[in-house]
């Protein structure tokens, strides 16, 4: 019997290790994660390189953040995050699959820092991005392992989370499917009361002091064989939460710790009225994107990030910001929208 508060379960790293000599074979076992794993990849580096300020198309838009891939499995995560540039550390409970996972490493030359390891063991070490991808489905007791997890961010670091809805489409699709129908895992992989709602993590993340932020389903289409994001969250989905600022950090409302207001008179530029105007149309659309959710939304913003965006940038990212959280648009939709228009801007009337 698992004790409350566990964050590893032996029997489910035990079904694991008898089958790890797959992680590296696309027809394997592990053959779904291959094949959702450039669709993960592509909204992890983007939500990390938002966080922090990069540009996600660079050749390394990671380079020197701390990473940490928790039931890193085989490194089908912690290898792509090494060659974007972060510093990987990786651990998994499963001795073998650690194993498997670092020599494979090795061949392809890259540095990561695999360890066998729960969570808790890297109590004190701190990153700036934490990863739990298809983990929380797993693990015996959620908030326990999110509080453990989220204590290894450093202030305004980001934790994002990969995993299974708890519906019928999902105990169909990717427990009957998956399992007994299609055969992609072996039958016992996943157990269904484990699977998690997406309202059930949020309240983990924020028992952690964690805040939910952008959440996006992933879809898969049995034609083409190809994994999507999605807004539909009934089976798999992803949830981005992040850590609390450092204290002192700047704010819109009441400048910096102990410093007073400085009033500034100059009149906003053409690019500041079409923001004032952008925030007063959509508050009336939406009620829910007060000035207060824009300012935290701004005060969540990295320190080096706010320091180098003027004050209607800054509205801008926590303007969109908060349209993602709220689920109006999701950033896919957001981006094609900004392509159309600048496509019809460009257009000769």
């Amino acid at each position: 019997m698992t004790e409350p508060g566990a964050t590893v379960d032996a029997e489910e790293t035990r079904r694991f290790a008898a089958i790890a000599d797959e992680w590296w074979d696309p027809e394997g076992m592990f053959r779904p994660l291959h094949a959702m794993n450039p669709v993960r990849i592509g909204w992890v580096r983007d939500r990390i390189a938002g966080r922090f300020g990069r540009d996600p198309l660079a050749p390394r838009p990671l380079f020197g953040l701390a990473l940490l891939d928790a039931g890193c499995g085989g490194g089908l995560v912690a290898e792509p995050m090494a060659r974007l540039g972060a510093n990987v550390t990786a651990i998994d409970a499963e001795p073998e699959t650690v194993e498997i996972a670092r020599a494979h490493a090795a061949a392809a030359g890259l540095d990561i820092d695999y360890r066998c390891a729960g969570v808790e063991s890297l109590a004190g070490e701190r990153f700036d991005a934490v990863l739990a991808l298809e983990l929380v489905e797993h693990v015996p007791d959620l908030r326990a392992f999110v509080r453990a997890a989220a204590a290894l961010l450093k202030p305004g670091g980001l934790m994002l989370f990969s995993t299974l809805n708890r519906t019928a489409a999902s105990l169909l699709k990717a427990k009957i499917g998956a399992e007994y129908l299609l055969r992609w895992v072996p039958p016992g992989t996943h157990s269904f009361r484990r699977f998690v709602k997406p309202s059930e993590l949020a309240r983990a993340v924020r028992a952690a002091g964690l805040r939910p932020g952008a959440v996006s389903g992933m879809s898969y289409a049995p034609l083409s064989g190809a994994w999507s994001l999605s807004r539909d969250l009934s089976v798999n989905y992803l949830m981005a939460a992040t850590s609390p600022p450092a204290p002192g950090l700047v704010s819109d409302y009441g400048g910096r710790d102990a410093g007073p207001v400085e009033r500034d008179e100059t009149p906003p530029d053409e690019f500041g009225k079409r923001v004032d105007a952008m925030k007063v149309l959509l508050q009336d659309h939406d009620p829910r994107l007060t000035s207060d959710s824009s300012r935290r939304g701004q005060e969540d913003l990295p320190q080096q990030l706010y320091d180098g965006l003027g004050y209607y940038q800054r509205w801008l990212l926590a303007l969109k910001a908060n349209i993602v959280e709220l689920g109006i648009l999701s950033e896919e939709e957001i981006a094609g929208r900004i392509a159309r228009y600048r496509e019809e801007d460009s257009s000769p009337t």
